[in-house]
């Protein structure tokens, strides 16, 4: 990745313009995530927050990654700003998402826990 970020300090310059070459080298973590996620055998749904400051390049590209990491979808939501209407397409994935077959399982034994 890209220079740290401090919390409490300015953002540095290069996460605050597009740079989707940097975005695109931290997708990984995003890949990772949703390969953990898929381990419990059910379809993935990434939410993608909404910045003011994000472009449709960054969007775009951030769903492009899901979904070739295996997300069953990836959606835009700005629920932050909007409250519950900011998260209704979201929500609507999630719901289709739930409704695909699925083989759930958990990935460790609960007489162990």
């Amino acid at each position: 990745g890209g220079p740290p970020v401090t919390p409490g300090r300015e953002l540095q310059q290069v996460y605050r313009e597009e740079n989707l070459e940097l975005l695109e080298a931290g997708c990984c973590n995003l890949a990772r995530h949703i390969q953990n996620a898929r381990k419990f055998g059910v379809a993935v749904v990434v939410a993608i927050n909404k910045f003011a400051t994000d472009t449709e390049a960054e969007l775009a590209l951030v769903r492009e990654k899901a979904l070739d990491s295996g997300a069953f979808d990836a959606v835009t939501a700005s629920h932050w700003a909007e409250g519950g209407a900011g998260a209704a397409e979201l929500a609507e994935k999630v719901i289709k998402a739930c409704e695909q077959p699925s083989d759930f399982k958990l990935l460790y034994s609960v007489d162990k826990t």
